[in-house]
């Protein structure tokens, strides 16, 4: 007997959106603001957000979806997730549009926990791109988290992060040794400057590694390496060294003993020379003799400077562990430094062979 075949039943029509008619104005509302809407902008995502959370407290649930699917052109998952960016990223705003996430991440921080959410905020602050699944991967909790998979950034933005990641380690370490360096000195001058007598050697078991240290991290932080003589100098680069040109270089004599003045003016050169520039480096206190800073005018505070108090010093830079224990820079006082800046005192003759016994005695120090 032949089989007769049945004819493909009708598709079933989607249940009518039924909206009551005290709602129908708002409802109306919303929908031409969300259709008045352009590009996906991450604002936009939270306004969309806010229009469709209207719509949804005035309508019950499943009605919510069919209205946002057959009406706006949104699945009931997509208005939901927008809603999630409204109720739950209000606080976070505005730093997620200066960074323009974009809505495909806002959906899934939305339902991210508040330390989760400043954890990729962090990276992408940076200058980081993340994509979705990397954003997944951060908000995770717990055993569920993956290992991270770091991102390489190239241009001028991934090679200024690597140079403020160095420059920001050897501050960190810097200010570390120059505070030691200072705390050492300090009672010291104060004896010098009561008449007291103190030994040279003394002082030099407390500051000469130390110094020898500083001087290499401070020459690599504020020097630049001049890889073309042609090349014009950076006036800008130049005033910001006022005051601390002589710094690399009072340094690198506190590192090497042999070549501190001697007896008679040794009491001269630790209160007159060394101490102030110890207090100007650590507390930024001014030099004796040399210019003060005017106060920034209108115009310079608009364009984002600080105001000579508010700058920070080493002090604002928050200390490691302890120094580090590499050492790799040249001791010798550097030429940029101007007699003006700090008065040297003619130097003894240096002891022969005592600068390559000095480094080899730092080597893992």
């Amino acid at each position: 007997m032949r089989k007769t075949m049945k004819a493909n039943p009708k598709p079933k029509k989607a249940p009518a959106v039924v909206i009551p008619a005290e709602h129908e104005p708002l409802l109306t509302e919303v929908h031409d603001a969300i259709k008045a809407m352009g590009r996906r902008t991450t604002g936009q995502a939270f306004e969309l957000g806010h229009q469709l959370a209207r719509a949804k407290a005035v309508l019950p649930e499943k009605m919510f979806g069919r209205w946002t699917s057959t009406v706006c052109g949104y699945t009931p998952r997509q208005g939901r997730n927008y809603v999630a960016i409204h109720e739950h990223l209000q606080e976070h705003r505005a730093r997620l549009e200066a960074a323009a996430v974009v809505p495909t991440v806002l959906f899934v921080l939305a339902s991210a926990k508040p330390e989760k959410i400043e954890a990729v905020l962090a990276v992408v602050e940076s200058g980081e791109r993340l994509t979705v699944g990397q954003v997944k991967n951060l908000v995770k909790d717990g055993d569920d988290v993956q290992p991270e998979r770091k991102t390489a950034i190239g241009g001028l933005a991934g090679l200024r992060r690597a140079a403020e990641a160095k420059l920001k380690d050897e501050l960190t370490q810097f200010t570390e040794l120059s505070k030691r360096i200072l705390k050492a000195v300090e009672p010291v001058a104060e004896l010098l400057a009561n008449g007291k007598h103190v030994s040279k050697k003394s002082l030099a078991d407390k500051v000469e590694v130390d110094a020898y240290k500083a001087s290499s991290l401070l020459r690599s932080a504020i020097f630049p390496e001049r890889v073309d003589a042609g090349r014009a100098t950076n006036r800008g680069a130049d005033d910001a060294l006022v005051g601390w040109g002589g710094a690399p270089a009072l340094f690198g004599r506190l590192g090497d003993s042999p070549r501190w003045p001697g007896k008679d003016e040794f009491p001269t050169w630790v209160t007159g020379t060394v101490l102030p520039m110890l207090r100007f480096v650590v507390h930024g206190d001014p030099l004796p003799g040399m210019h003060q800073e005017a106060t920034p005018t209108p115009a310079d505070d608009a364009a984002g400077e600080a105001a000579p108090e508010d700058r920070l010093t080493l002090e604002d830079i928050p200390a490691l562990e302890g120094p580090s224990e590499e050492d790799d820079g040249d001791a010798a006082d550097d030429p940029v430094a101007s007699d003006a800046e700090v008065p040297v005192v003619e130097a003894e003759p240096q002891a022969p062979g005592k600068r390559r016994a000095m480094k080899e005695s730092l080597t893992g120090v």
